[in-house]
């Protein structure tokens, strides 16, 4: 055999061992990733400041008994219970992020990514969430305003 093809022999065996290196590595990230995802708990947040509800939003939570209220990017679920108590959490899981739904025949908190779930004041009963929700103090203004703060929780 020639010397010039050995040589292109080599080089095309270079350029598959990288391409298999490459697919390997590619492999190797796609299955760590998720489980590094899963064991690191998401950060702590709450809103930068009290939240004012509205009458359209309070008469959703006397219907159905819980609402999600955004401020910025933070989602804070304010809900009531069989006692007509209002609480507020953070609505998302502690886990991946889901947003938390509020069961009232139940009453506890529930995450439907993977069946998270906690009771009213947002600790955990069962489920792979690793730290409770985040809560905040719900009161009322001298008008009878509805104020979910994250200052007083």
């Amino acid at each position: 055999m020639s010397e010039q093809s050995e040589g292109a022999r080599g080089s095309r065996r270079r350029f598959i061992d990288g391409l298999l290196g490459i697919g390997l590595l590619g492999w190797m990230g796609s299955a760590i990733y998720p489980v590094v995802r899963y064991l690191k708990p998401l950060p702590l947040a709450g809103p930068g400041g009290p939240i004012r509800l509205s009458e359209e939003q309070r008469t959703t939570i006397d219907r159905e008994r819980f609402i999600i209220v955004s401020q910025g990017s933070e989602r804070v679920m304010v809900f009531k219970d069989v006692s007509e108590k209002l609480y507020a959490v953070d609505a998302r899981c502690t886990h991946e992020g889901c947003t938390v739904q509020f069961l009232p025949g139940e009453s506890m908190i529930w995450c439907a990514c993977h069946n998270g779930r906690f009771d009213l004041d947002g600790r955990v009963i069962s489920g792979p969430p690793p730290r409770p929700l985040p809560r905040y103090a719900v009161h009322f203004d001298e008008g009878g305003d509805v104020l979910v703060d994250a200052e007083n929780a």
